[in-house]
């Protein structure tokens, strides 16, 4: 599997979902769509003047399970994520740590990706500095190459509009993606936005102040409740997310891999 491809099913994995509607019915925010949009772009975009974007790190638990259409069966998997976004100066750095229902690692300091499953004592590793090189990728003109990188530009590589419930029940925000130019993996794509996080950003006058000198001190709302990814074929694949934290100090040695004694490294050959 092409290395681009794997990174693109994990990430989108990763965003976009139904929270389960168990809460209260709250009054509706005075939001339009764009707003919602804002909200999710914003919190990842480098400021212009400094180069650093409002949200910084993530730390959160996930939730995965996948379906697969016209068959009786789905895959559950869950664990913890770690991410530093990109700047104008350091290219995106995450870590997934699956615990169930196999250990795993995928982790990438924005320059090496390393795909590490204990079971079969082999790792995995590709040089990812085409796809998240800060001096070569700009959001304004390039396609982002995963859904990590692109989310400071959604509204360029999607049409977006509301879902046709709109809200969920405790009134986040429910976006249907559909790509604007044909993928091979990706149908449709939904995200689901914490009210609180789109009231936060009307509430401030529809700005982004930068927050990164208050990382350790201040959290930034994390705008993404769940995503849910829908194939061609009709399967999906959604990932939630609970316990979050953002703009902690997080050390870049968690997002290196040191190969275990006795792992086989494997490298897939250099696209010409």
């Amino acid at each position: 599997m092409k290395i681009y491809r794997l990174v693109i099913v994990v990430f989108l994995a990763l965003f976009v979902g139904a929270v389960p509607a168990t809460a209260a019915p709250v009054a509706r925010v005075n939001a339009g769509l764009q707003d919602v949009i804002d909200t999710v772009e914003k919190s990842f975009r480098p400021d212009r003047n400094t180069g650093l974007p409002p949200l910084a790190t993530v730390t959160a638990d996930f939730f995965q399970r996948s379906t697969i259409a016209g068959k009786e069966r789905e895959m559950r998997a869950d664990g913890q994520m770690y991410f530093k976004t990109a700047s104008s100066r350091e290219p995106l750095m995450f870590r997934f740590d699956y615990f169930r229902p196999l250990k795993q690692e995928i982790v990438s300091d924005g320059r090496t990706l390393w795909m590490y499953l204990p079971e079969n004592r082999q790792v995995i590793v590709s040089d990812v500095t085409p796809v998240f090189n800060p001096f070569t990728f700009n959001p304004d003109r390039d396609r982002a190459s995963n859904f990590l990188q692109g989310l400071p530009r959604i509204s360029k590589d999607f049409l977006i509009v509301f879902s046709p419930q709109g809200q969920d029940i405790a009134g986040n925000y429910v976006l249907e993606l559909t790509p604007r130019r044909a993928t091979a993996a990706i149908a449709k794509l939904f995200i689901v936005v914490p009210r609180e996080a789109v009231l936060s950003y009307v509430q401030s006058g529809r700005t982004s102040v930068n927050t990164i000198s208050n990382i350790g001190r201040q959290e930034w709302p994390f705008p993404i409740l769940s995503t849910t990814m829908e194939d061609h074929q009709g399967s999906t694949t959604l990932m939630e997310f609970s316990n979050v934290r953002t703009n902690i100090m997080l050390s870049d040695s968690l997002f290196s891999f040191a190969v275990p004694p006795g792992v086989q490294v494997v490298k897939p050959p250099r696209k010409h």
